[in-house]
């Protein structure tokens, strides 16, 4: 008896192949990790056959921005990524990532940023290198593929003994490039910097071309968390100015559509030579952030705190000059109070109701009431900062340049809790960030097979992942097939402000590097990813 010609066999599909061009109906057939066969009718024998009929067929989608380099040590199952056609993250982004050094100084820089609740949460994993935390992730394995930037907050307070606000010396700069340069060489896809946050945000643009410089030297890509505080438009400019003088590859991370003219900017760059493109949030409600985050998130954005660790933040709390200066600096109070409510309180007083009812009620200025609950440890809250829709990234249609804009992708930012706790930090609508994007430019007018072109060629381009992105003969199998009429995720009206733990709808089966990983709904825990490196290498 002959052995199967092929380990997988898709039939009856509608494939739209992620090269803009118009879709066909053909059958796909996947052998190891590799697309080896489209045709109009494929008969050879196979171990397994889906039948796609009445769905599309697309390479799998590509989120050039998420923040899971740490979920990853716990959870590699990615269910939310799954369940939007999703086969490929990019991590480390906004300045943040898992190198240089010793894990254990990470995990202090990640604590004072708000990003983790615990300095013991992850004790059990180490490591000293990007080498040791490849090989750590690889050997608890994952989902679907996964690559890293640098973080050049991470990196810049790793060298400096801190968040300096100052240049680096000549010896400070020679070690910060020579972490990029190591980086680089372990597998790193560019660097990321985050200028709205300490520390990067005390790096000027000569010092952000510098580091930059070394990023094109080995063809990485540079991506900025814009310097948003001195306005979108400007900022988009300075990341503009970077890539031009560097000469190196630009990606403008989660661009509010707020500022049209900032897209035509980018635009415009890239008509005169750079090589730049966008990726935007599609909606996002207000980040929903409990009591003890809060007051991380409070330490991580006032200069004069975030080395000092939060039983110092608590009697800054107390001390009027020091307060004064939270109420002045802390990002948690740039927005409006009557757009900040508690949520998931034991005080039934307190539900839903907005910092400026709150404030009159107990006549006290809001900012003054939020750090009194802060201080105050018989209360639990969550603070909903921004409610439905959170004004950066609205939800609402396009205008026209922007959804004309071949260079805007979806980078989905997803807000993350813990694995055992997701309630700990979360929001409403970046789990389904892909059909949310989907459906906005589809009642926008714009062609399907443009939407699944920014969604899987461009972004796999403009990270140099070589042999994703693309259904063709050859290319990794990294394939989703989705009903587009089924593909969505809930609404303000059908969406519940207390679960964080909401997914998309309309994907049947993901296939990743040739293995099925969610087939009819269920997710499959094959551990199929690989740690990607530019031009096609795996890690």
């Amino acid at each position: 008896m002959s052995s199967p010609t092929y380990d997988l066999v898709i039939k009856n599909g509608f494939i739209i192949d992620g090269t803009g061009n118009p879709g066909f109906k053909a059958d796909l057939a996947i052998k190891g990790e590799q697309i080896t066969e489209i045709a109009s009718q494929i008969d050879k024998k196979s171990q397994q056959v889906i039948d796609a009929k009445g769905k599309n067929v697309v390479p799998g989608f590509i989120d050039p921005h998420v923040h899971e380099e740490f979920i990853v040590l716990e959870d590699g199952k990615f269910e939310a990524f799954l369940r939007q056609g999703v086969t490929t993250i990019i991590n480390g982004n906004c300045g943040h990532s898992v190198t240089p050094g010793d894990s254990k100084k990470i995990f202090e820089y990640m604590y004072k940023n708000g990003l983790l609740s615990s300095l013991d949460y992850y004790a059990e994993n180490q490591w000293c290198s990007l080498q040791e935390y490849i090989k750590l992730v690889k050997n608890k394995g994952f989902n679907i593929n996964m690559g890293i930037l640098l973080g050049h907050g991470t990196i810049r307070w790793s060298v400096m003994g801190g968040s300096k606000n100052r240049k680096p010396t000549k010896k400070e700069t020679e070690l910060i490039a020579e972490k990029i340069k190591e980086g680089l060489k372990a597998g790193a896809l560019g660097l990321s910097t985050g200028l709205a946050y300490i520390p990067s945000k005390y790096a000027d643009t000569k010092e952000l071309i510098k580091a930059a410089e070394l990023v094109r030297k080995e063809d990485g890509i540079y991506t900025s968390h814009l310097r948003s505080y001195i306005g979108v438009l400007k900022a988009v400019k300075e990341a503009i100015q970077i890539g031009k003088s560097a000469k190196v590859r630009v990606q403008v991370s989660h661009l509010t559509p707020t500022v049209p003219e900032a897209f035509d900017e980018v635009l415009k760059a890239r008509e005169a030579g750079l090589e730049i493109a966008i990726d935007t949030i599609p909606k996002s409600s207000g980040h929903c952030i409990r009591k003890d985050r809060l007051l991380q998130s409070i330490m991580a954005s006032v200069s004069d705190l975030f080395e000092k660790g939060l039983d110092n933040l608590n009697k800054a709390l107390k001390d009027p000059q020091l307060r004064n200066k939270i109420k002045k600096e802390a990002r948690i109070f740039s927005g409006k109070m009557s757009n900040m409510y508690l949520i998931n309180t034991d005080d039934k007083k307190l539900e839903e109701k907005s910092l400026a009812s709150l404030s009159k009620e107990y006549n006290k200025d809001p900012k003054d009431l939020l750090l009194d609950l802060l201080l105050n440890d018989k209360v639990q809250f969550t603070l909903w900062n921004g409610g439905f829709r959170k004004k950066e990234f609205p939800g609402t249609i396009y205008p026209d340049n922007i959804a004309d804009n071949p260079l805007v992708m979806v980078g989905s930012d997803r807000i993350f809790g813990e694995n055992n706790n997701p309630y700990v930090w979360y929001e409403l609508f970046r789990t389904g960030a892909f059909p949310i994007f989907f459906n906005m430019m589809k009642e926008k007018g714009v062609r399907t097979e443009e939407i699944i072109r920014r969604l899987t060629s461009l972004p796999a381009q403009q990270f140099r992942l070589t042999n994703r992105g693309l259904l063709k003969q050859g290319m990794k199998a990294d394939i989703s097939i989705i009903d587009f009429e089924q593909f969505s995720f809930p609404d303000d009206k059908k969406r519940g402000y207390k679960d964080p733990l909401v997914f998309a709808e309309g994907v049947k089966y993901v296939i990743v590097n040739g293995q099925v990983v969610l087939k009819t709904g269920i997710v499959e825990n094959t551990k199929a990813g690989s740690f990607l490196g530019k031009n096609g290498r795996v890690l």
